[in-house]
């Protein structure tokens, strides 16, 4: 890892050939840190990857509350789904884990509702009819099941995006590998890729509220693998490289994973998927969407695969307005459009 400062800008590199492209991770980060700049509000730290390339920068909070920089492990929020996600998949490619097995296939004797009727498939896609995990309680976690309530629906009746569908899976893969999730995590995905990531014991305040009020005390360890794990940007954008560049799941299960269902809103298995009209100079493209929302930290993490280019952003501070890709407009598709094609991109 070789660190520089251009103009100002802390960039971290890990220097590689060059792509097709000309546009470089340098590049489009210095765009990516204009556009931030010019959206009022912003602070977090921010980063893209391509061609080899990763870069990271940060930009300072005006009131000097939770400083974050490029070196600081962020609360990823529910970007720990996708990562619970490609342990699944590990799992399906070793042949210990089907994603149409019933939960009791693996947890017998489980009080998970429904659970000889519910699939993993179920369980990443939020179609397993379980219910909202009730609000955590401001002290130490204990079991995350006992947060989880009855099922609302019948198992593959709807989408119903929750937390408790993703801690069931967790609870799956610790039964399956003997290991627990932030050991499975690291031995598995961090180990390789030279990362360390974390899931705090303790409560953390680290943000402000939509209102401008500080954030609650969180304790992480209650959302486990479905929002718990910290770690840097430049992790997870290394995460994000090595699972599109096929270095984490085969080409089979990333597929599978990747696929988007349209009739439900582009859902794939613990992501989003679809191919937007993106303008500026990318065009038609693939993007895959892992937002994280926890407090007051958003994450947005986007993936093109097609391109082999990743950017993810982290905001201490909720009042940051992303917007979303799909309508067209707005911080978001700005960002990607920034990383993608440079000073050149509209914004």
């Amino acid at each position: 890892m070789k660190v520089l400062k251009i103009a100002g800008l802390a960039l971290a590199l890990s220097l590689g050939a060059a792509g097709a492209r000309a546009q470089t991770a340098a590049e489009g980060l210095a765009a990516m840190q204009a556009r931030l700049q010019a959206f009022e509000g912003y602070a977090g730290v921010f980063g893209v990857s391509r061609d080899g390339q990763t870069g990271v920068a940060s930009i300072a909070r005006s009131d000097g509350l939770y400083p974050a920089d490029p070196s600081t492990p962020v609360r990823w929020a529910s970007v720990s789904k996708m990562i619970t996600a490609i342990l699944v998949f590990q799992q399906i490619d070793a042949g210990t884990i089907s994603l149409d097995a019933p939960v009791a296939t693996y947890l017998p004797g489980t009080t998970v509702a429904n659970a000889d009727r519910i699939t993993l498939r179920q369980l990443l896609s939020h179609r397993s009819g379980l219910a909202a995990e009730l609000e955590t309680p401001d002290g130490p976690p204990g079991d995350p099941l006992q947060y989880c309530g009855a099922a609302r629906a019948e198992p593959g009746s709807g989408f119903f995006y929750n937390n408790c569908d993703t801690i069931v899976v967790g609870k799956v893969l610790e039964a399956v590998t003997g290991q627990p999730f932030l050991d499975l995590v690291n031995s598995r995905i961090g180990a390789p890729l030279g990362l360390t990531l974390t899931l705090p014991e303790g409560p953390r305040v680290e943000a402000t509220m939509e209102d401008g009020s500080v954030e609650p005390r969180i304790w992480l360890a209650d959302f486990g693998p479905a929002g718990g794990l910290y770690g840097t940007i430049g992790d997870m954008l290394t995460i994000d490289m090595a699972l599109i560049e096929g270095r984490l799941i085969s080409a089979a299960s990333l597929d599978a994973m990747l696929t988007g269902d349209p009739a439900s809103g582009y859902v794939a298995l613990s992501v989003w998927s679809y191919s937007p009209d993106l303008g500026a100079c990318i065009g038609t493209t693939r993007l895959v969407e892992r937002y994280g929302e926890i407090g007051g930290v958003q994450v947005r993490n986007f993936l093109l695969p097609d391109l082999k280019v990743a950017l993810a952003i982290y905001s201490n501070d909720y009042r940051t307005a992303f917007g979303e890709v799909w309508q067209g407009e707005g911080l978001s598709i700005d960002l990607i459009r920034a990383a993608v094609c440079g000073a050149s991109s509209a914004a």
